[in-house]
């Protein structure tokens, strides 16, 4: 924006990775219990994103993710 006018647009797109942003929803995964940054993998397919915990592995979907923010 330049002026109060839009000069450029871009398309947004998700990061390959996504580091200490969210908490892993698995009880269970070693982030919940050390201190180590939670680091999740983007997968998406068709417009469906799911989101794979680096350390436990288990796969979540959006709505999994969505209560366990930070």
């Amino acid at each position: 924006i330049e002026n109060y006018k839009v000069v450029n647009k871009m398309i947004a797109a998700l990061p390959e990775v996504l580091k200490k942003i969210l908490v892993c929803p698995n009880a269970h995964c070693i982030t919940r219990h050390e201190p180590i940054d939670t680091l999740f993998h983007v997968i998406s397919t068709r417009g469906d994103v799911r989101l794979s915990c680096h350390y436990c592995e288990r796969v979540f979907s959006r709505e999994d993710i969505r209560e366990y923010q930070i």
